[in-house]
């Protein structure tokens, strides 16, 4: 007689192939913004870039993580990331 062996299914396969949907949103006041880059420098998703006149602008709004990384170390407080469900 042979024992049972357990099976595992694994789904990793099918949740690759679905498409990441953003965790947060971030908002950016530009006139409270004095453009230390701070926020640019340290998002680990690359969600902003500096434009023209040194200040952030969201490029990549859909690979935010959410992380509050930029709108806790930004001196002027001039980002919000709002949490998306």
């Amino acid at each position: 007689m042979v024992d049972a062996v357990p099976v595992i299914q694994i789904t990793l396969a099918e949740d690759s192939n679905k498409r990441k949907k953003p965790r947060g949103q971030v908002v950016l006041f530009g006139s409270w913004c004095k453009g230390c880059g701070l926020c640019v420098e340290f998002c680990p998703t690359g969600v902003l870039a500096l434009d023209e006149n040194d200040h952030p602008i969201v490029i990549k709004p859909e690979n935010c993580t959410g992380c509050h990384w930029c709108d806790t170390h930004c001196p002027d407080m001039a980002i919000v990331v709002k949490r998306l469900d």
